[in-house]
């Protein structure tokens, strides 16, 4: 019997649901899987998690840049193990569709990916900004790797330069 037996049950039902869908799947340790999936094929994919393989909570949703891609990973677990699936999107047009059809909970994380990256969530009924400020400049997102406050506050940097 191996010491990974749980987590390549995992792998096997994954392949099985989802195919080539599924990539890049690495048993980290035991309890701890991670993997990659077409964003398109989030909603399915956590509804199986959910109903399928018992990961019944949505822990979080961590965002991130990779340069090109911009994305982010659905961290879930069912109190005993932890999958982290990753989805990514075009820098350009960064879109995910939203996850709160199957975890209501999803909606602070992905609003986080909005205001913060610049993801639209596709899905997510309108509300408030968060975590930034309502009066925080439009169209400014400053976890991404290429944000500087000044993109943000213009005039105070050239304030500044005038005054040194």
């Amino acid at each position: 019997m191996s010491e990974f037996e749980k987590e390549e049950k995992i792998k096997e039902k994954l392949a099985a649901e989802f195919g080539a869908a599924i990539t890049e799947l690495t048993i980290q340790r035991k309890n701890r899987v991670w993997f990659e999936i077409p964003a398109d094929r989030l909603p399915e994919l956590m509804k199986f998690m959910k109903t399928g393989l018992g990961y019944d909570h949505l822990a979080t949703i961590t965002g991130f840049d990779g340069g090109e891609h911009l994305g982010a990973y659905y961290h879930l677990t069912d109190t005993h193990g932890i999958i982290s699936a990753r989805a990514k999107t075009p820098r350009a047009n960064p879109n995910l569709p939203t996850v709160t059809g199957v975890f209501p909970g999803a909606e602070p994380y992905e609003r986080e990916l909005e205001d913060l990256f610049g993801i639209k969530i596709n899905g997510l009924k309108p509300g408030r900004r968060y975590p930034l400020p309502d009066d925080f400049p439009a169209g400014q997102h400053p976890l991404r790797k290429d944000w500087k406050l000044t993109d943000a506050y213009p005039e105070e940097a050239a304030s500044k330069k005038e005054a040194a």
